[in-house]
């Protein structure tokens, strides 16, 4: 990291509403030193600088909410060697989709893991990413993330949600979650800001391709509405339990009834909601108007994933019919007032930003070609939003990320195109040429 302040001369998408455009920004011990027209950012400048003029359109660095990344490293270094780009990563994953993360006859050491990030983490950067939330990191995955961090090998900025799966021999049932959560001495938010503990992940219901997600109308005529993963009471005491105790809750709900529990509960949880980032997870089948109005009113984060629609819609649409057209709706999420955090639920699902920006905007889906119902759609702007302000805010770090701001963070990527200039046909084909991460290139492009 330089001595001296950088400034850089590009056009800017800086995502902040206060100045949303600017020609130049300035970078110094890993912060935005200043933002603005040329002349503006010089004279915030001391005597000695360097300049670097940029060719392309910077914009804040991405946040993806919803991205396994050690798994994906995992997965990664069973199917793709140590020299593969971005593209080949991508296509390996699609190909691989329903393979396991590992397949070792033994669990993965804390050097596997590591080494997996090594292998992952330039290609997330090669899209753009400054910033994840991994969405249900067990103990094994915190120690490997703690491990890369203590070797000065995480990159990624990394939001970790822990998980405690209800059932399994250490977590038998949700008093011995909360009794191992008391027993940590810490919660939601703590750690830095490359490494730092998110909401903790639960189940209410299951997966809508496989018919598990908890409907309020049956799924046919058998009656059958889903599977509910915790009852009523048991998920009733484990959010207030976090509530009062300073943790965030991260509830995988997909279906409506399932969307209506965790709505009533955050409800109840008050002013802990908005303070430790509570999100519905995934919420993308059948939520009441009246369900997202609750949870937005109390500064639910709905944090969703573009991907799984891409992929789940024809069948969605063969086992529901019309009932499918709105599935996902992003539109009436943001129109209740929630915080919209976009993910992909990567490795599993598609995970470029390019793409999923784009099904957003036009609600395609994968072997259709006729989109879901377009009244859902949000716009660019609000699809840019969600990867970087909404993003932002459920990391616990709307301050610190998510905008090119004067005392920000200084992360950030070049792209070839702004892509809300360029337009939703154009997106998917811009190229991302660089990205820093508190003013460190963590990737270039060939001739960046």
């Amino acid at each position: 990291m330089n001595d001296i302040p950088t400034l850089y001369l590009a056009p800017v998408r800086t995502m902040d509403p206060d100045r949303p455009h600017a020609e130049a920004f300035a970078v110094h011990a890993g912060r935005i030193l200043a933002v603005g027209d040329v002349d503006e950012v010089r004279a915030a400048l001391p005597a000695e600088y360097e300049t670097e003029e940029l060719d392309g359109v910077v914009l804040p660095g991405l946040i993806d909410a919803h991205l396994h990344m050690q798994r994906g490293g995992l997965k990664g270094s069973e199917h793709v060697t140590p020299d593969v780009d971005v593209d080949g990563y991508i296509e390996a994953m699609a190909r691989s989709f329903d393979d396991e993360d590992w397949t070792g006859a033994e669990p993965p050491t804390l050097d596997q893991r590591v080494a997996g990030l090594d292998l992952v983490q330039p290609l997330f950067h090669a899209l753009g990413f400054t910033g994840i939330v991994d969405p249900a990191v067990t103990p094994d995955e915190m120690r490997g993330y703690q491990e890369a961090h203590r070797r000065g090998r995480l990159t990624m900025r990394t939001v970790a949600m822990p998980y405690l799966e209800i059932g399994s021999p250490d977590t038998p049932d949700v008093d011995a979650v909360i009794a191992h959560l008391a027993g940590t001495g810490v919660s939601t938010g703590f750690g830095d800001d490359v490494l730092r503990l998110g909401p903790i992940k639960v189940y209410a219901d299951g997966e809508a391709l496989k018919g598990q997600a908890l409907l309020d109308e049956p799924w046919d005529a058998t009656g059958y509405r889903g599977e509910q993963r915790i009852p009523d009471a048991d998920y009733a005491r484990l959010v207030a339990f976090c509530a009062a105790n300073g943790w965030g809750v991260g509830t995988h709900a997909v279906g409506g009834a399932a969307i209506a529990l965790v709505a009533r509960e955050y409800a109840r949880a008050g002013a802990a909601v908005a303070e430790n980032r509570y999100q519905v997870i995934h919420g993308y089948l059948e939520p009441s108007t009246e369900t997202m109005r609750l949870a937005g009113s109390v500064g639910t984060v709905a944090s969703l994933q573009p991907s799984i629609i891409w992929h789940n819609g024809v069948g969605l649409r063969e086992k529901l019919g019309e009932r499918a057209e709105r599935a996902n709706p992003m539109r009436s999420w943001i129109d209740a007032g929630a915080v919209l955090a976009l993910g992909s639920d990567g490795p599993y699902f598609a995970f470029d930003p390019r793409h999923l920006m784009w099904q957003a905007v036009t609600r395609h889906v994968a072997n259709a070609t006729e989109p879901l119902d377009p009244s859902e759609a949000i716009t660019l702007d609000e699809a840019l939003a969600g990867y970087t302000t909404g993003a932002a805010y459920a990391s616990l770090a709307e301050h610190d990320r998510g905008m090119i701001r004067q005392d920000m963070l200084a992360d950030w990527a070049l792209w070839s195109a702004d892509p809300v200039d360029a337009g939703v046909e154009a997106l998917r084909g811009l190229r991302v040429r660089r990205t820093d991460v508190g003013g460190r290139a963590v990737y270039r492009s060939a001739g960046a």
